[in-house]
């Protein structure tokens, strides 16, 4: 048993940094401003887990030689302050602009969720302080804990799959559904945990069934890296090269047939930056000349009107 978890927890840890990398990467690429608080979360998330990790590891030493309350109690503690600022960068992430104006209903209640999650948070560091942990004890602060906790989750997994839109990049198309999705399972996955762990039928500690969506969130990131970094999408192959006679009918110069060349790859204006080392509103300003020259308002109808 203590193997099984030693290797699921390594295969957490691995795709955990992977993941890290994968998010630097859609920085850099989308320089969307999700991706770069989820790189907190994400930081956050590996922190915690580490944690665990680490008990386990020390108690298995401790057994060795006797146990201490006072191992326990650190813990506890340093468990407790990373709740509360991954709790905290969840409600950094949720600040974005794109999510109070996507449903501001369910916007709100996420957002008080999580800030509710963080005052319960504090309550048990000031109760494991104080030395009166009584309260935090009892079966139904516990019970309403979880109930809180989950319906955080479920409401900002809500939030994330109704956030997309057809303009967003394919990449943040798949982080806000993979996402979103992993945060709505929580719910009865981390139900199924509870009622096992009441009935001492939980064998698996300190390994949590919610870590498999923890793994499920790093493989959507890394799913979204890699589509990020594709470098020949379906249209360029479907339009194929520019050809040089259409270019000097249009007059285009070599920048703008470059130009023409990656939106037929399909690569957004932020990409097309990216690729050529510019910055985006030098992008938009050979695009305009482009659309000019052709006489046309959109990109499907340039690469019609290049291709035909």
């Amino acid at each position: 048993m203590k193997h099984f978890i030693l290797l699921v927890y390594i295969l957490i840890f691995s795709t955990g940094f992977a993941s890290l990398a994968g998010l630097g990467v859609l920085a850099v690429r989308l320089s969307h401003p999700f991706v770069k608080r989820m790189l907190l979360v994400q930081s956050l998330f590996i922190a915690n887990l580490a944690l665990v990790a680490i008990y386990y590891y020390t108690m298995q030493v401790v057994e060795l030689v006797g146990t201490s309350s006072s191992i326990d109690f650190t813990f506890g503690i340093i468990a407790t302050i990373l709740s509360i600022a991954l709790y905290g960068s969840l409600v950094f992430l949720l600040s974005l602009h794109s999510f109070r104006t996507a449903n501001k209903s369910l916007y709100k209640t996420a957002l008080a969720l999580c800030l509710t999650t963080i005052a319960i948070q504090i309550v048990h560091l000031l109760s494991a302080l104080l030395g009166s942990p009584g309260l935090v004890q009892s079966s139904l602060w516990q019970v309403a804990t979880y109930l809180i906790i989950a319906l955080a989750m479920g409401a900002l997994g809500l939030l994330l799959i109704k956030s997309r839109t057809s303009n967003d990049h394919p990449s943040l198309q798949i982080l806000f559904k993979g996402i979103g999705l992993c945060c709505l399972l929580f719910v009865p996955m981390g139900a199924i945990e509870y009622v096992l762990e009441v009935f001492s039928l939980y064998a698996y500690q300190p390994l949590s069934l919610e870590y498999l969506l923890y793994l499920g969130i790093n493989i959507t990131i890394l799913l979204a890296a890699v589509q990020v970094l594709a470098k020949q999408p379906k249209s360029g192959a479907a339009f194929g090269e520019l050809s040089l006679e259409t270019a000097k009918r249009f007059l285009l110069t070599a920048r703008e047939q470059e130009m023409a060349s990656l939106i037929a790859q399909g690569l957004t204006n932020k990409e097309i930056a990216f690729r050529l080392g510019i910055s985006e509103a030098t992008v938009r300003t050979h695009i305009y000349n482009l659309f000019q020259k052709v006489g046309v308002q959109s990109r499907i109808e340039l690469l019609n009107v290049l291709h035909q």
